[in-house]
């Protein structure tokens, strides 16, 4: 009887050295892919803001959310993935803020627009980060777009400051509320037209009927 109580438990030893040994092989194998995901994603971060205008650089210096942003996305985490995943929630945090507090020099659909545009990567950079299976060439897709949209904001940003140091030809300010007087005048004018054309057949009809 004491044999057979021995041999089950050497039998249970082997099996739970046997599970131990499986676990510990799957969670180094875990660990070498998450430091082989995390050494790609390292070597492709970096973000880039291009040197912008000095009239630029006035108004976004003063610009706390953009500023807070830019510093944040700028500071590449160095050791591990979990540090790239914590770094990455933070950024979208700071990205959604911007839309919101755009100064007013900027404030134009077409600035807001490429802000959203930006925090829409983010968001997706921030979602496939976290995924179980973490989809590495996505993500190195997603760093490049993210640029070309930085990239896209400062160019927006440098057409205002261009298009408000054009001189404006003398009386053209004038011109333009003429211009748009004018407009405004052909268009009642037309509406008056159109109505009179709607009333018309109506007031033929009463005649017929006399």
């Amino acid at each position: 009887m004491k044999y057979i109580v021995a041999l089950f438990i050497l039998f249970l030893s082997l099996i739970s050295c046997n599970d131990y040994s499986k676990q510990n092989e799957e969670s180094l194998k875990l660990a070498e892919k998450k430091e082989a995901v995390f050494k790609t994603i390292s070597k492709k971060w970096s973000f880039i803001f291009p040197d912008a205008k000095p009239e630029v650089n006035k108004t976004i210096e003063e610009w706390n959310e953009w500023e807070q942003f830019k510093r944040e996305l700028k500071e590449k985490p160095k050791t591990s993935l979990l540090a790239f995943q914590l770094k990455v929630k933070t950024v979208s945090k700071r990205a959604d803020s911007l839309t919101l507090s755009v100064p007013e020099n900027f404030n134009i659909p077409q600035v807001r627009s490429r802000l959203v545009t930006l925090n829409t990567k983010i968001k997706s950079l921030d979602t496939f980060i976290h995924l179980e299976e973490i989809p590495e060439k996505r993500i190195l897709s997603l760093i490049t777009e993210i640029n070309e949209e930085i990239k896209g904001v400062y160019t927006q940003w440098d057409e205002i400051i261009i298009k408000k140091a054009i001189p404006k030809e003398v009386g053209e300010d004038v011109m333009i509320r003429a211009l748009d007087t004018t407009r405004l005048a052909n268009k009642k004018f037309q509406e008056k037209v159109i109505e009179n054309d709607k009333n018309q057949p109506l007031e033929i009809e009463q005649k017929d009927s006399i």
